[in-house]
């Protein structure tokens, strides 16, 4: 178990939390390993379209958006490039510098799957060259901070190269290390706040698309009912949400949407999650946040659900 303590962290009645990811940075170039086939596919679908969905400059106002804000704690949970160059995670290290002179250790950094696109931008160690400070021991996918005296932050990295589809794969291995983690976490009372890229549970209760959810979704979900985390914080798919799920009844879970994306729904352009952890695990004051045309921010509260009976 790596346990790592979070300074500089308020000893007060609640902390303030934000929550953002899948912000996306690009580059239009090739890499040495240009013939795997999703990179041909990313490739052109780059060049043809998700280009004008993430303008460049949208990115770098969020970060500065970001950086402006008030919080304790900021956790990002995954998609800092779109095909996992070095020249893309070189542009999101220079982007996160201000984020890192701000909080430091209470920022809390994961990958998604497009930071883990091909095998030999997992091979080369792309990410962890880039952002020493989220790198995990060899072998370890789990990590745990405990955020001041009440409250862990429990993260884990379900990513992996997939020749054409976007999945991620929760396997055995990552379960029993899931599992470990959160029971220690979870010790002497703390309340946990669990952290991974691909949701679970959608809004409706429809099921994610064969080719771009987790693998062994369900697995997942048991683990958080038998864990009961406060909160499960994710992106991966682009829109913001707030829900429960009959399976995890106790647990809250949190789409913090892109922060890259230019689109017509508030709940899909470009912005963020912000909420308030009282020391009793109460979770309020939740927030989406998102960026207006000039850069004026737009907050909308959002009603949180109760926890379901179970």
């Amino acid at each position: 178990m790596q346990v790592r303590f979070l300074p500089g962290i308020p000893a007060c009645v609640f902390m303030r939390i934000l929550h953002f990811g899948d912000i996306h940075f690009w580059r239009l170039q090739l890499d040495r390993d240009f013939y795997y086939p999703k990179r041909i596919l990313g490739t052109a679908n780059l060049a043809l379209r998700r280009r004008h969905r993430f303008p460049p400059r949208l990115a770098w106002d969020v970060m500065a958006g970001i950086a402006a804000e008030e919080a304790d704690l900021v956790l990002f949970s995954g998609d800092m490039t779109t095909m996992s160059l070095e020249g893309e995670f070189r542009d999101a290290a220079r982007a996160f510098v201000p984020l890192y002179e701000k909080w430091g250790e209470r920022l809390v950094v994961i990958a998604g799957n497009h930071d883990r696109y091909s095998p030999r931008s997992v091979r080369l160690q792309y990410f962890e060259k880039h952002f020493p400070r989220a790198a995990l021991p060899e072998g370890r996918r789990v990590f745990s901070r405990q955020a001041g005296e009440h409250v862990s932050v429990v993260g884990f990295d379900a990513s992996r190269p997939f020749m054409v589809r976007s999945n991620g794969l929760l396997d055995e291995n990552l379960e029993r290390e899931l599992n470990s983690e959160l029971e220690a976490a979870g010790g002497c009372g703390r309340k946990v706040l669990l952290m991974g890229h691909f949701p679970y549970s959608y809004p409706g209760g429809s099921p994610g698309k064969w080719h771009h959810r987790l693998l062994r979704e369900e697995v997942l979900a048991r683990v958080i009912a038998r864990h009961q985390p406060v909160a499960y914080l994710h992106g991966h798919k682009h829109v913001r949400w707030c829900l429960r799920d009959t399976r995890t009844p106790r647990t809250l879970c949190l789409n913090c949407g892109p922060a890259g994306m230019s689109s017509s729904s508030p709940d899909s352009h470009a912005g963020w999650l912000t909420f308030n952890l009282s020391e009793d695990g109460s979770l309020t004051g939740l927030e989406k946040v998102s960026m207006a045309p000039g850069g004026d921010l737009l907050r909308e509260a959002l009603r949180i659900p109760p926890a379901l009976p179970g």
